[in-house]
């Protein structure tokens, strides 16, 4: 991604007129993206019919980073997004999926050093980061990098990411939540995410877990916790242009579903007393497999998803409850910066499995569904 630093320079040549020395200033980068497609979706449960919508997603941040005399640096990051179907209400671990706001992306401030770094503020969680970066690029998508998930973006959060050795990284968050915290009915509330990697020799391996203790209606925490974790992994052979990655994941969401149920509302992520983002029960087991194959311009990837194992609000499993999602994308370099694809998916549940191919999109449990995607995505 191409990014553009801007110095302050109108400011130093005032100053140099003036005859005054030009103090040093932080170097600032501003970059982002612009997606632009066309979206046709449907299901073959009965009274829905398929619909053809845009998705539209610009973004937008600036970063900067001022070296301190010591050798480390101060940094910090806004990053916007302005996606056409944010449409929910604000959420403190996932406010990415809420409306458009200055920062809604990230938000954040730190330090870095040989040492790694710290960063404070609306930081998104590491185990996101991994799943959405190399397991969801192409052969994944959401299905991988979202399902399951506890905590996307997380508010009132400090991370710690470790400086590369050898190959090896950890990253660590932990965040206070809405810091509205009442001892009354379980404690304090609180979100954590740990994750482990290693990239070298043309192979990665990954693992994370995240853990939260979901609000109550009357704004004070559960006595129970929300978990989740993965393990994925890749190799890429040579200069083939061939790539493969896996991975599982497992969650138990329990503790917000009781949250929800208590509050009288679903399991939406725009619920503001607990969240996680599952569909047909609140535990549940994935595992994914991904192909990739890359030949000059041309990029071509299929993904599998396998969903079973799910269990309801009180731990029960729920009979024929399995789904599968299938994934087919092919991708063309239009410029360095701009890429065209077309992305197929389609999505079948057993009797009360209810994933679907946008994974809103199977309407009824049992039933099929579909998408199809065309468009473009420009890095700047």
């Amino acid at each position: 991604m191409q990014h553009r630093k801007l110095y302050r320079n109108t400011l130093s040549a005032l100053l140099l007129a003036a005859g005054l020395a030009s103090p040093a200033m932080a170097a600032i980068t501003i970059g982002g993206s612009m997606e632009t497609d066309i979206l046709y979706e449907g299901s073959n449960a009965d009274g829905f019919s398929d619909n053809a919508q845009l998705d539209v997603e610009p973004r937008i941040f600036f970063q900067g980073d001022d070296k301190l005399d010591n050798g480390s640096s101060v940094i910090w990051k806004i990053w916007t997004g302005a996606e056409n179907y944010r449409t929910g209400k604000d959420n403190d671990i996932n406010g990415g999926n809420g409306p458009a706001n200055w920062g809604n992306r990230e938000a954040w401030g730190g330090w870095k050093g040989d040492w790694g770094q710290l960063r404070f503020g609306k930081i998104y969680s590491p185990s996101y980061l991994v799943l959405d970066w190399p397991y969801a690029a192409q052969g994944g998508s959401m299905h991988v990098e979202e399902v399951g998930v506890i905590g996307f973006n997380v508010e009132n959060s400090i991370v710690y990411d470790s400086p590369n050795l050898n190959g090896f990284t950890v990253s660590a968050m932990y965040s206070l939540r809405t810091q509205q915290n009442n001892t009354e009915g379980g404690g304090d509330e609180y979100f954590a995410d740990v994750t482990a990697g290693y990239a070298g020799h043309n192979a990665t391996v990954n693992v994370g877990y995240q853990q939260a203790k979901p609000r109550l209606q009357s704004g004070s925490a559960s006595d129970d916790v929300d978990k989740f974790g993965f393990i994925a992994g890749g190799y890429t052979f040579g200069d083939s242009g061939w790539t493969v990655r896996g991975g599982y994941k497992w969650w138990d969401c329990s503790a917000s579903a009781h949250a929800n149920a208590a509050a009288g509302t679903d399991q939406s992520l725009d619920d503001a007393v607990g969240s996680c983002n599952y569909f047909t029960g609140p535990e549940q087991q994935q595992a994914w497999v991904q192909g990739l194959y890359t030949t000059g311009k041309h990029s071509f990837a299929v993904g599998y998803n396998y969903f079973w194992g799910a269990k309801d609000i009180n731990g029960n499993r729920i009979d024929d409850s399995d789904s599968q999602t299938l994934l087919a994308r092919y991708t063309y370099a239009l410029s360095k910066n701009t890429s065209a694809y077309f992305d197929t998916r389609f999505s079948t549940n057993d009797t009360n499995g209810t994933i679907g191919a946008t994974y809103g999109t199977s309407y009824k449990p049992g039933t099929d569904s579909y998408r199809l995607l065309i468009g473009t995505w420009t890095g700047f």
